[in-house]
């Protein structure tokens, strides 16, 4: 993980930033350990998660905080197991992009790739927060050819 702070920043400014930072460095591992108490403790209640179009889902999709509870739980029976690659960060007041490469283990066959194989994607996460919690989320995810 590269992180790098303007020295024009104040301290201020760089000590939210790095706020931000530990906030989403914390949900996706919550994610990686299958903790859907925790990932959903990440989000105000009233936040809205939006995926834009991808291979999974070809006309995106838009979901409150209940609906993300259940695809996580959903998503445990699809993976044995996930894990995020953190490449970069960038982040202005309550807003912070966190670029990722993704990589999922299936638990079940999806498309070419069988049980056990590893699903990849390259992706963008662009993050909202108030109060310490994510308002708003857009995911930005290229997976490749599966």
């Amino acid at each position: 993980t590269r992180i790098q702070f303007q020295s024009s920043r104040s301290k201020q400014e760089g000590t939210m930033a790095e706020s931000l930072i530990t906030l989403a460095k914390a949900y996706l591992e919550h994610i990686e350990q299958g903790n859907t108490d925790a990932v959903i403790g990440c989000y105000a209640p009233h936040a809205v998660q939006i995926e834009l179009p991808n291979r999974l889902k070809a006309k995106g999709d838009r979901r409150g905080v209940a609906q993300m509870a259940a695809d996580l739980e959903k998503s445990r029976t699809l993976l044995s197991n996930q894990s995020y690659e953190v490449l970069e960060y960038a982040e202005r007041g309550c807003y912070l992009i966190v670029e990722v490469n993704w990589r999922g283990t299936l638990a079940v066959p999806v498309g070419t790739l069988a049980a056990g194989n590893e699903m990849v994607a390259h992706s963008a996460i662009a993050f909202s927060f108030e109060d310490g919690k994510i308002v708003r989320q857009r995911n930005y995810d290229c997976f490749e050819e599966f």
